[in-house]
């Protein structure tokens, strides 16, 4: 389970603390290895106190500059405090070599310096910096072995210590940014969700009861047109309008819990029910296919939002909806007289599209005088076929034939 976004900040926090304390720490532990082999090296003292003044001025230096990086601060001044940190490695290193040759002492500060060195790169190209600089000190190093300046003991020291330390530095650097990328992505990921939510329960309130409330209004006119004409049959539209509330209000409370399941058949049957109530004759067909819950899902949408369309912006006789199967296709076309004249796409039908279009499907409308068709076609899930054996997977292949089924319809009038 990922971790709760207090405990994610908290960790974080903790990380930043420890890579702060080990990446600025390593400048101690740096001198404090150069001082232990200054005390035991056969140098004068002039020359130790010399090498000794070099390596602190060269680690604090370099330390700075490891600190002014991790601050985001002064790239300029990190270049002079390296280059100063550099030069004063040489000096300690040149006032060592004048009591003999030049032992191990050097080879920590100078994987700070490579370290330092990777770090005025891009993150992409740091390791490559990383391994260049590392190559170059053991390459000098072996050079200024066979010329005789530095001991056999300093060519393994520097082999061990360079890439130790400065790799130890730039990964503990790398670890912080990859957590606080994905720190940022777990953000992230939390403001989409949310904005995901948010339109998903204004699709669902928008497509469930747009329909209901335009039912509601059109009952609530006739109750009110019939209320001195004919008291009885206006009371039963009142009934009407109160389980027509009572089914939004239900509506609603499913949306609001995430718990609503859309069926082709249900709304099928919830439009001819509706189209009746409003006058409007309507075709359906008898039965919806068998499909899967999301297919249903997006085909029960697409006969909802003409629904509401064709009461809310039309004024239809009639309304036909079918349901069309060809090989892994279903097609479902609404289609309704009455059309007024096309004034541009209202939201629903743009987020009709929107989610047609993630399952791979799509979704047409189309004026003819004064008739609309809006028209969603949307592939079915592959069937999970138990496993075949190897033999009947071999059989001989046959052509394939598209099926073309269509539902058996019925008039409500």
């Amino acid at each position: 389970m990922p971790p709760e976004p207090e405990a994610s900040a908290l960790n974080l926090r903790r990380l930043r603390t420890y890579t702060f304390f080990t990446v600025i720490g390593t400048g101690p532990a740096v001198l404090f290895l150069a001082v232990l082999f200054i005390a035991g090296s056969d140098m004068s003292d002039i020359d130790m106190a010399l090498a000794g003044g070099a390596a602190t001025v060269s680690v604090v230096l370099c330390t700075a500059a490891l600190a002014l990086h991790w601050h985001g601060q002064g790239p300029l001044r990190r270049k002079v405090f390296w280059s100063v940190s550099l030069v004063m490695l040489v000096l300690g290193a040149a006032a060592e070599a004048r009591s003999g040759t030049v032992e191990g002492m050097w080879a920590a500060p100078a994987g700070m310096l490579v370290a330092e060195f990777a770090l005025w790169f891009r993150p992409g190209r740091r390791a490559r910096a990383l391994l260049l600089a590392c190559v170059a000190v053991l390459a000098a190093v072996v050079v200024f072995a066979q010329l005789g300046w530095f001991s056999i003991g300093a060519v393994v020291v520097t082999v061990l210590m360079v890439p130790t330390v400065s790799t130890a530095v730039v990964c503990q650097l790398w670890h912080y940014q990859v957590a606080q990328e994905l720190e940022n992505a777990r953000g992230l990921a939390a403001e989409l969700a949310v904005a995901e939510e948010r339109l998903r329960f204004a699709g669902e309130l928008h497509d469930i009861q747009g329909g209901n409330l335009q039912a509601i209004t059109l009952k609530a006119q006739v109750a009110r047109r019939l209320v001195t004409v004919d008291p009885e049959r206006a009371e039963a539209e009142m009934r009407a309008v109160e389980e027509l509330a009572r089914a939004a209000l239900k509506d609603a409370r499913e949306v609001v819990g995430g718990y609503r399941k859309v069926a082709l058949a249900d709304e099928i049957d919830s439009a001819a029910r509706i189209l009746e109530s409003a006058g409007v004759q309507a075709t359906v067909p008898d039965a919806a296919p068998s499909l899967d819950e999301d297919t249903q899902k997006l085909l029960g949408l697409l006969v909802r939002e003409a629904t509401t369309n064709l009461i809310r912006h039309a004024e239809p006789t009639a309304a036909n909806v079918s349901i069309v199967e060809v090989d892994a296709q279903v097609t479902v076309t609404v289609t309704n007289n009455g059309a007024p004249s096309p004034t541009g796409h209202g939201n629903g039908l743009t987020m009709l599209k929107d989610r047609f279009t993630e399952a791979g499907g799509t979704v047409e409308h189309v004026h003819d005088g004064d008739r609309f068709i809006l028209k969603g076609t949307v592939p079915k899930a592959a069937p999970q076929h138990p496993q075949v054996p190897p033999q009947r997977r071999e059989a001989k292949p046959r052509r394939a034939v598209p099926v073309r089924r269509i539902a058996p319809k019925r008039v409500r009038r």
